[in-house]
């Protein structure tokens, strides 16, 4: 199994002991784009975001949304 599945699944566990974590993490996943549909096998995406740790993810933040949407916003006008 691919290693973002794995970590989800994990996750799932201890944030919601009612529900099927399997079932979760796959759907979201494969809606996200890291698994392929129908399948538990990884994207390359999937598998790039299956190496990235925890301390990776804290240290290299996404960038913020609002601000890129809003400099395309701005430059439409210029």
């Amino acid at each position: 199994m691919p290693a973002i599945w794995k970590k989800a699944v994990e996750k799932i566990k201890a944030q919601s002991p009612g529900v099927n974590p399997y079932a979760v993490a796959t759907a979201s996943l494969q809606k996200a784009g890291d698994l392929k549909p129908g399948t538990r096998e990884a994207t390359k995406k999937g598998e790039t975001r299956g190496k990235h740790s925890e301390e990776w993810r804290h240290a290299h933040p996404a960038k913020d949304g609002g601000r890129q949407r809003a400099k395309r916003i701005l430059r439409d006008y210029e």
